[in-house]
């Protein structure tokens, strides 16, 4: 039995969603177009999501605040509910800074970034560029 409860993770999950906890994460997602993101989350927790062609696919791994922990073959074998949670599109971009399949987004503005010299650190279009 894990650590961490299916409850649990729910709602936490739940919590990112609505904004109640913001993530801060180790690096920009963008700049990880495909494998684990890390976050700090607000209420101390940390949460890794797989990060896959810049699509949120998955929690990989979740530590609580007091050190409990889950990873992603205890969500995948005992929490049916969780391994199918899936964030819209839109929350995925707006809380966790992850811009959908194949997308690089600039993070001010969050305007597709069609130039590809644009698609690297800082992730910042022309007219944001301009701004900084």
């Amino acid at each position: 039995m894990p650590d961490i409860t299916e409850k649990e993770l729910l709602q936490f999950l739940k919590a990112i969603e609505e904004g109640a906890i913001s993530l801060h994460p180790e690096s920009d997602p963008q700049d990880i177009y495909a494998g684990n993101v890390t976050y700090a989350a607000t209420n101390g927790w940390r949460i890794t999501i797989f990060n896959d062609c810049n699509t949120w696919d998955y929690v990989d791994k979740a530590i609580t605040a007091d050190g409990r922990s889950i990873d992603f073959d205890s969500i995948d074998n005992d929490m049916p509910i969780a391994r199918e949670y899936l964030p819209a599109d839109e929350i995925a971009w707006q809380r966790y800074g992850i811009p959908g399949y194949c997308r690089f987004r600039c993070i001010h503005c969050g305007e597709d970034l069609a130039d590809f010299n644009l698609r690297k650190t800082p992730f910042l279009c022309e007219s944001c560029k301009a701004l900084s």
